[in-house]
């Protein structure tokens, strides 16, 4: 009896410090939501947790992603142009990786020979090739592409045309986790691309929100140029609720973009007082009227 009661309590000394120490399922969870990422859990893969102390931890991963290349004509080098961080969150590849690189834009990896496919009898015959002869080439064609960094790797070409192509892609991921004395909680405080440098993860936000207020900026300017071009025809405002409406009436005969969204993917709104309009964007925290909302105004006022 005795020996069980002392095996029992070994058993719960044990549970009280293997408790405080960061779990694969933590982890998981921690980097399928950092920063405005919403990506399902299962798309993370913790290859390896080591800790450094009680209070903090390295974790290694592999994240499974969505990518979308573009280039200008086919005989052009595929080029990584957005990245999927949630169901409908794609976010611009240039602006993810200066953010990842402290601010300073990637240069590309020197260029390399165009990789070596032997051609199929079908392409040799004018037949239509299988589904998986087409996908072998494009997913050698894209994976050789100098845009692409070394720590990700392309899996699987989801959808192709001549001049944009999504595909499947796993990410090589770092992350460096400190446990809050207060509240006990595992927070994410850096993270690294491959074997980059490492970013502290507030620093990265702030430059990524920058990346995302700037294309808000930009969108919004051009929605001005939209509804200016349809005051100067017309001799007034377009009417209308929501910038759903708005952008049925000014695409495309007085803006070639639709934009409905902002670089965080939330609706603008389109507010009209008499003679004049703001365009707002509510900003990286999603809730208008608050500090860190954009707004561009625009119009003439009302004459006396």
């Amino acid at each position: 009896m005795r020996r069980l009661q002392l095996a029992l309590a070994l058993l719960l000394i044990c549970s009280s410090c293997t408790s405080t120490h960061l779990s694969r399922k933590i982890a998981q969870r921690e980097v399928a939501h950092v920063g405005t990422a919403t990506l399902d859990p299962e798309a993370v893969e913790v290859r390896s947790i080591t800790a450094q102390g009680t209070d903090r931890a390295v974790v290694e991963t592999t994240v499974a992603l969505a990518f979308q290349f573009e280039r200008a004509k086919p005989t052009d080098e595929w080029r990584v142009d957005a990245v999927r961080l949630g169901a409908s969150d794609w976010v611009d590849m240039t602006e993810l990786l200066t953010a990842l690189n402290g601010g300073t834009p990637p240069s590309p990896r020197p260029s390399q020979p165009a990789p070596v496919v032997s051609t199929p009898p079908t392409d040799v015959f004018h037949a239509n090739p299988t589904d998986f002869a087409a996908a072998r080439r494009a997913l050698i064609e894209v994976g050789m592409s100098s845009q692409v960094p070394d720590a990700i790797e392309v899996r699987r070409v989801a959808a192709q045309s001549d001049t944009q192509t999504i595909v499947e892609a796993t990410v090589s991921l770092g992350f460096q986790f400190k446990r809050d004395p207060a509240t006990k909680r595992w927070r994410i405080e850096a993270a690294r691309l491959g074997q980059r440098d490492w970013i502290v993860v507030d620093d990265l936000l702030a430059a990524f929100d920058e990346g995302r207020r700037r294309d808000t900026m930009a969108k919004l300017q051009k929605l001005v140029v939209g509804v200016d071009n349809f005051r100067k025809k017309n001799g007034s405002l377009p009417v209308a609720p929501d910038i759903v409406k708005l952008t049925d009436i000014l695409h495309p005969s007085y803006m070639n973009e639709l934009i409905r969204l902002d670089g965080w993917n939330q609706p603008i709104l389109y507010q009209v007082t008499g003679s004049t309009f703001r365009l707002v964007s509510s900003g990286p925290d999603h809730r208008p009227g608050t500090p860190d909302d954009l707004v561009v105004a625009g119009g003439s006022p009302a004459s006396p």
